[in-house]
């Protein structure tokens, strides 16, 4: 399971070892009530709760940690790298260590500088330094038992030194990491349920039932609706007697209409849905329905493959990113407070945008165009059918406004709409697909590095994008402490980024949720940590013997 709408259904069964808190988005104990980090920042020591039990019955120990730490390792990347937000995309684990490109290829090629304009000089002579502060950074022992073929994996091994006492090593400093222990691509699952499948997963059995020791039990998915009932013997009865409202049962299920979702809830047939749209805002609000809005905490972007014979050309992804009015997409399409995204990476990371990011402006798109020859050539543009997602409510409408934004400039776009369900996404991540295509990345913990080795685990299929630079800016920043230096590294990736531009960031969208009278309580996330055991409901169906 790799989607956010997954995860909705598995943060209610599973549990991770570190949970966030609701109020400050930090880290709190979860599963492991302690835990300890060495000196050198190698060696982490988890104390877990116990009296802890999955849903069948078994006690959560140290065993049942390593057991599912083993089963991501050992899983092929085909899988793993299905999510961006578990072991691979924490641990970087099948990543090599880059080889730093040379000096001249980074250079403008003699017979072009001449002609080189002023900003062309200064960005060659930034990328020159960028790399000559790389070279001082890399060392022979970049990471703890580097393997011979220069494996960039954070991790190293997990063992159980007690009965509820794990140890965690790794190759290099990961400061983020128990932040990144939160994601519910890394929550612990019952040990019974990670065997019995095909060798290479045989935790098969975890998609048709998922098992954990969440507050809700998985019982049924029946004629596409998932039914959940409450965990009797949940370790945190606490926190049940304290919410005595908690919904009992839970009936989960895909509308992929924003206005049907919007007459389902009119008239009462359900509870409550998420992905309000800007549309569906106004009559929900002139309805008296509650609206419950997230802090924004996403990004929807513009993936420009660079296999593509126009989009290879830097000039061509520049003008687009001229050409698409991004404050008119933000203003028009998504919920009021939404902003325009000049980089991947959210305002609340705090991380500084580059100067002279591309604002809209059609006169210079049509001037770069010009410089390299284009002359209306199409270029295909995919974007999905019947679905809303959080970063990407309207998308019908969103690639509308687009494709006139590029119309404008005198881009001719070739329409591929594919519906999600038929496979948008392993479309536009495959390497068979080299146009434009819109999707979208959720944060999952409060870090720059979770929206960047997210967006860019798979860069090389889904943009056709290839940068040892920017690899090596990644990993060594990865390892700095929280403070100026490591604030500074992302910023320096951000400037790789926008000179690159493999994509263009588009839109923070702000997100919401809307519910009848039935629920007077609902615990927003912006990382969607949302569990419904701390949702307060009037009314909530009894579960049947």
């Amino acid at each position: 399971m790799a989607d956010n709408e997954s995860f909705r259904i598995t943060r209610q069964v599973y549990e991770t070892l570190i949970d966030i808190d609701p109020d400050t988005g930090g880290a709190v104990a979860g599963l492991a009530e302690s835990w300890t980090e060495s000196n050198d920042g190698l060696t982490y020591t988890f104390t877990l709760r116990q009296g802890v039990h999955f849903h069948d019955g078994t006690e959560l120990n140290a065993q049942a940690v390593v057991a599912n730490f083993k089963r991501w390792e050992s899983l092929p990347a085909s899988l793993s790298r299905q999510s961006t937000q578990g072991f691979f995309g924490v641990f970087h684990y099948d990543n090599n260590i880059p080889t730093l490109p040379k000096a001249k290829d980074l250079e403008i090629p003699a017979k072009e500088k001449e002609n080189a304009t002023p900003e062309e000089l200064a960005a060659e002579q930034q990328r020159l330094q960028e790399l000559a502060d790389l070279q001082k950074q890399f060392t022979t022992d970049l990471f703890k038992g580097k393997s011979e073929g220069g494996s960039a994996s954070h991790f190293r091994s997990i063992k159980a030194t007690d009965t509820y006492v794990v140890t965690l090593n790794l190759r290099r400093r990961l400061p983020g990491l128990i932040e990144a222990l939160t994601l519910p691509g890394l929550a612990i699952a019952a040990p019974s349920a990670l065997t019995g499948g095909p060798k290479d997963n045989p935790a098969q059995s975890l998609t048709a039932k998922p098992m954990g020791t969440g507050p809700y039990k998985f019982v049924s998915l029946e004629n596409d609706v998932v039914r959940l009932e409450i965990f009797a013997d949940y370790w945190n009865q606490a926190r049940l007697t304290d919410n005595k409202q908690h919904p009992e049962v839970v009936l989960v299920s895909s509308i992929p209409s924003p206005y049907n979702r919007e007459g389902a809830l009119l008239a009462d047939e359900i509870d409550g849905f998420d992905m309000v749209s800007v549309d569906t805002m106004r009559t929900l609000v002139r309805s008296a329905k509650v609206v419950v809005q997230r802090d924004p905490f996403s990004v929807l972007y513009l993936g420009m493959d660079q296999r593509n014979h126009w989009l290879a050309k830097p000039e061509f992804r520049h003008a687009i990113a001229h050409a698409v009015n991004r404050s008119s997409l933000a203003d028009k399409l998504f919920i009021q407070g939404s902003k325009y995204a000049a980089t991947i990476l959210p305002p609340s990371l705090s991380i500084p945008n580059p100067e002279d990011t591309a604002t809209h402006d059609v006169a210079l798109a049509k001037e770069l165009l010009a410089g390299i020859g284009y002359k209306g050539e199409e270029i295909e543009f995919a974007y999905p059918l019947r679905v809303s997602r959080n970063y990407l409510p309207l998308p019908e409408r969103t690639f509308a406004q687009i494709a006139e934004d590029l119309a404008q400039a005198g881009i001719r776009i070739k329409p591929r709409p594919i519906a999600w369900t038929d496979g948008y996404a392993k479309t536009v991540l495959s390497s068979e697909f080299n146009g434009l295509h819109l999707l979208g990345f959720s944060g999952g913990y409060r870090s720059a590095d979770d929206f960047l080795s997210g967006i860019l685990a798979n860069k090389g299929n889904e943009f056709g994008y290839k940068s040892t630079l920017l690899d090596s800016q990644i990993m060594l920043a990865r390892s700095i402490p929280s403070g100026e230096e490591r604030t500074a590294a992302y910023a320096s990736i951000l400037k790789t980024l926008d000179e690159d531009l493999p994509l263009l960031p588009l839109v923070f969208p702000i997100s919401a949720l809307a519910f009848n009278g039935n629920v007077t309580f609902y615990p927003p996330s912006p990382m969607l940590n949302e569990c419904f055991a701390d949702v307060q409901m009037t009314n909530s169906p009894a579960i049947s013997s």
